[in-house]
């Protein structure tokens, strides 16, 4: 017997379908141009191959919501490879952007309830993983770095990176 879909039903798979499309990203690293459907163009640098790393920065992500160190620098043309250690037992996601960036990842996080995906500028860090993110910065300024898991970056989980010529 055929049974019409109820409105329940038709709105929980429209909002499965728009989950598997808005996080369609995998759960490897980004570390290659072009990895990623969400990659735009950014400002401030490009996705980079982690081939070409001319340093590896480790940064540790802890339940204190805090990003160690949270103040960076880097040069203008450098490739730089992220290493995102969280220590915590909680997820954490590190996105690279200036504020503009950083207050559309946040309201998407927001809409999305903190869900896990991944961009070209930006990974989500499972409790106790490592994930990578190789970045060349093309510009000298200030390249936000931020958390958004819901009220992380509220509560201070941000920082900077300094980029000189």
């Amino acid at each position: 017997m055929y049974r019409k879909p109820t409105r329940r039903l038709v709105l929980t798979s429209a909002f499965a379908e728009f989950l598997i499309t808005a996080c369609g990203g995998s759960a490897s690293s980004t570390t290659a141009a072009g990895s990623d459907a969400n990659q735009g163009e950014f400002a401030f640098g490009e996705p980079a191959d982690s081939s070409n790393t001319d340093r590896i920065v480790e940064i540790v992500a802890t339940d204190g919501l805090v990003f160690d160190p949270s103040d960076l620098t880097a040069t203008t043309g450098e490739t730089v490879t992220f290493r995102i250690v969280n220590e915590g037992t909680i997820i954490h996601d590190f996105t690279l952007g200036d504020e503009v960036t950083q207050d559309e990842h946040e309201e998407e996080m927001a809409e999305m309830g903190g869900m896990a995906h991944e961009a070209s500028n930006a990974v989500t860090v499972a409790a106790g993983a490592t994930k990578e993110l190789t970045w060349t910065f093309t510009q000298p300024g200030t390249v936000l770095i931020g958390c958004h898991q819901p009220g992380h970056y509220d509560a201070g989980m941000k920082g900077q990176i300094t980029v000189g010529l």
